[in-house]
C-alpha cells in the first residue's frame, strides 16, 4: 500500500476535489491510486469514493441554498454577519461560502457600508483610499479605528494637532502581525462607529 509523507497535508480543497472529478470521470480515466495521489491521501480506494461522495453533496446543497437567496436582498442579520467576519480578517471567499451569497454581493454589501477594503497586495507606502462614510478629520481617545496604512484594526491612544498635517495620532495596532504603536495622520483612519448602528461589534 502506498504510503505518504506525514509532514505533507492533504489536498482536499475545491481545485483539487474538481480535477479528480474530471480525471476519473473521463472516457479514459486515471487510476484511483492515481486520484489518490492527487489529493496527497493514502491509497485507500473507500475513502476517496467518501470524498468524492460528500465533495458532491455538499456542493449540490450549496448550489440549492445559492439558487434560493438568488435576488433576495441582504437581511440585517446577514450584514452585520458579512462586517463583522470581514473587520475579523475573514477573506470574502470564505464569507460568500458560509452565508451561500456570490463574492460579489458580499464586496458590495462591504461597499454600500463604508467598510474599509483591505488590498490583497497591501503597500504599506500606498496605503487604500478609505471609503468617503468613513472618513473623519478627528477622532477620539479610545475609538477603535481602521488603519489603512498598515491594514490594521488599531485603537486611539493619544492625538496631537499640528499645523501642517493636522490631527496626528498614536494608535496601537491590534492585527497579530502587528501589535504595536505606530503615528498616523487622520486622513489614513477610517471610522467603525457608523457600523455600530448595524450591530457590528467593534
Amino acid at each position: 500500500m502506498a504510503t505518504r509523507s506525514k509532514n505533507t497535508e492533504e489536498r482536499l480543497d475545491d481545485a483539487h476535489m474538481e480535477r479528480v472529478i474530471k480525471e476519473l470521470e473521463k472516457e479514459k480515466p486515471i487510476t484511483k491510486k492515481d486520484a489518490c495521489a492527487i489529493l496527497n491521501i493514502s491509497y485507500n480506494t473507500t475513502r476517496l469514493q467518501t470524498l468524492i461522495d460528500k465533495y458532491k453533496q455538499d456542493k449540490e446543497r450549496d448550489q440549492k441554498r445559492r439558487a434560493a437567496l438568488k435576488g433576495k436582498p441582504a437581511s440585517a442579520d446577514e450584514i452585520q454577519y458579512i462586517i463583522q467576519e470581514y473587520l475579523e480578517g475573514v477573506p470574502v471567499d470564505t464569507i460568500s461560502k458560509g452565508t451561500y451569497r456570490g463574492t460579489q454581493f458580499i464586496k458590495y454589501i462591504l461597499e454600500n457600508n463604508s467598510v474599509p477594503i483591505r488590498s490583497s497586495s497591501h503597500d504599506y507606502f500606498k496605503p487604500e483610499l478609505i471609503p468617503d462614510g468613513a472618513v473623519r478629520s478627528k477622532f477620539s481617545i479610545g475609538e477603535i479605528v481602521y488603519s489603512a496604512r498598515y491594514d490594521s484594526i488599531a485603537r486611539i491612544e493619544s492625538e496631537q494637532n499640528t499645523e501642517k498635517y493636522g490631527w496626528i495620532y498614536r494608535v496601537w495596532l491590534l492585527s497579530d502581525k502587528w501589535l504595536q504603536y505606530a503615528n498616523t495622520e487622520a486622513y489614513e483612519l477610517a471610522s467603525l462607529e457608523h457600523l455600530k448602528a448595524l450591530g457590528v461589534r467593534i
